[in-house]
């Protein structure tokens, strides 16, 4: 066990994702994707005769586009092609059939012109609810048409429309264009001379079908907003923000959280007691629960056991019930209870308590901290010193707002191609190290900017880390300050505001 998990910190493991990103390019990118100015076309219907075949071909949107060339969209056109869910999210994964097909035919029973193809591709579109939505096999066809044009054709190879899924776009066909205006000697929608202009288009089943809601609106924009972006930028080489499912991999991740998300996400959409949005949290716990579950699954040391977790600032205490209804014993902690936690009933162990950080041990095999602000650098403190002969807990904590082991918040100086929060993530990394723990990283697929996860794992603690954790316990003693409750600050707060009104009041009476 100690090879492997020697293994997996190595120095690509803790580098994930790109942390520095070069200011100049960035600046580049930003320059020109602010250039971007749209036309929609949802209530006039623009003809488009561009593929030579009398049809009833319209353009959606368009949108002018400088210093970008053909290569770039072709660029884009590939990744979209080989990876379909960058652009429709309920897909799940694209799976290529034939890179080389023959000419397909369009629904109507239409092929494409063969001389004008430069790339014929057969795919099938995977969805994530995969027991409510079909497969679906379709043909993309890159080809020429037109005045100096490009266009990437996507058909569905259904022989009844009806059998379009609900996250296909109800139509005949699409395709995406590039249309190069400067040898063609053309200008721009606004009247300027352009490079080229950028469209998205459609065969419709019928006359206004594909803009006749808001919500299909929508979708167009966004296809043309992200059609331009990845153009405009695709020069300035593609990099990757991030690098996921790198600890836990996407297709199990994903099967569980489908899996949790019908099991338990209406029940508490609808029966959210809490002022806050439901959305954002039931769906980003259920996604954390995931996540922690098929880590846990995936480990050796415990597929012959569940292991048990503390959550420490537990908050609403959803993943500490999603956690428990899936068969994991353990506790949350946090300074207040919440409304909701009476409707776990008594099934649910949270514990409203202030925790001295610096005191706390446990003998939990996982300790949890999931946006716990001030508790979050104490994390591997706490799974350090609660280590015996033969036990090591591991932690998982996922930071927030910056704070130090004092509880007070942490101001980082400006750096560049460094966020705040990414430095605030290595110097959580680097108390966990400094504990002895090796330490991996993810960056979790939620609804938040605050998406890193920081595993932590050690057999036992060296002399130098044990003398560490204990130093640090010392300073904790005589310097951290828990933070002041929420429901104390609110009556903090008014209080202040009744002394206002009865000063208010007095003073009227004054005037009287």
């Amino acid at each position: 066990m100690a090879d492997r998990r020697a293994d997996s910190l190595d120095a690509g493991q803790q580098q994930l994702g790109v942390e520095m990103t070069d200011t100049q390019t960035e600046a580049l990118r930003l320059e020109a994707f602010a250039k971007y100015k749209p036309r929609y076309y949802w209530q006039e219907i623009k003809a488009a005769d561009v593929f030579g075949e009398n049809s009833d071909w319209r353009i959606l949107a368009e949108a002018d586009i400088e210093g970008s060339d053909e290569s770039h969209f072709l660029g884009v056109m590939d990744k979209w092609i080989q990876e379909a869910e960058l652009v429709i999210p309920p897909v799940e994964k694209t799976e290529i059939l034939d890179s080389n097909a023959g000419i397909p035919e369009t629904p109507d029973g239409r092929k494409a012109q063969e001389e004008h193809i430069v790339r014929r591709v057969r795919r099938v579109l995977h969805p994530k609810r995969k027991s409510k939505d079909a497969a679906l096999e379709e043909n993309v066809v890159v080809c020429r048409a037109g005045d100096n044009g490009v266009y990437a054709r996507f058909i569905p190879a259904v022989s009844d429309p009806s059998g379009i899924p609900f996250y296909y776009p109800k139509v005949t066909e699409f395709a995406f264009g590039y249309v190069d205006l400067e040898d063609a000697g053309q200008h721009g929608g606004d009247g300027g001379e352009t490079a080229a202009v950028l469209v998205v288009l459609v065969r419709e089943q019928s006359p206004g079908s594909t803009t006749a809601t808001k919500k299909q609106c929508l979708i167009w924009q966004d296809l043309i907003k992200r059609l331009y972006k990845w153009t405009a930028t695709e020069k300035f080489g593609y990099q990757k923000r991030v690098i996921h499912d790198v600890v836990v991999s996407y297709d199990a991740y994903t099967s569980k959280y489908q899996e949790l998300k019908a099991r338990y996400a209406q029940h508490w959409v609808d029966n959210w007691p809490e002022q806050t949005d439901p959305r954002k949290f039931v769906y980003e716990d259920i996604a954390i629960a995931s996540w922690i579950i098929c880590l846990w699954e995936q480990d050796r040391e415990w597929q012959h056991k569940k292991p048990s977790f503390v959550d420490l600032g537990c908050g609403n205490g959803l993943l500490v019930h999603f956690l428990n209804s899936e068969g994991f014993s353990g506790y949350g902690i946090d300074q207040c209870s919440r409304k909701i936690w009476k409707c776990f009933g008594g099934n649910v162990d949270l514990r409203a308590e202030t925790l001295a950080p610096h005191e706390f041990v446990t003998d939990a095999d996982w300790i949890i901290g999931n946006h716990a602000d001030e508790l979050v650098p104490w994390i591997p403190v706490i799974a350090a010193r609660s280590r015996t002969e033969g036990f090591s807990p591991g932690f998982i904590a996922i930071p927030c707002c910056p704070h130090d082991l004092s509880g007070r918040k942490m101001a980082f100086p400006a750096s560049a191609g460094q966020s705040k929060y990414q430095m605030y993530v290595r110097y959580v990394e680097e108390l966990a190290r400094k504990s002895g723990f090796g330490v991996q990283k993810e960056f979790l697929r939620i609804p938040s900017t605050k998406n890193v996860a920081i595993v932590g794992r050690g057999e036992a603690g060296s002399l130098i880390a044990d003398r560490f954790v204990e130093e640090l316990a010392q300073r904790g003693e005589h310097e951290f300050v828990a933070r002041t409750p929420d429901s104390v600050k609110n009556e903090v707060r008014m209080e202040k505001m009744r002394q206002r009104q009865k000063k208010t009041l007095d003073q009227d009476k004054n005037c009287l």
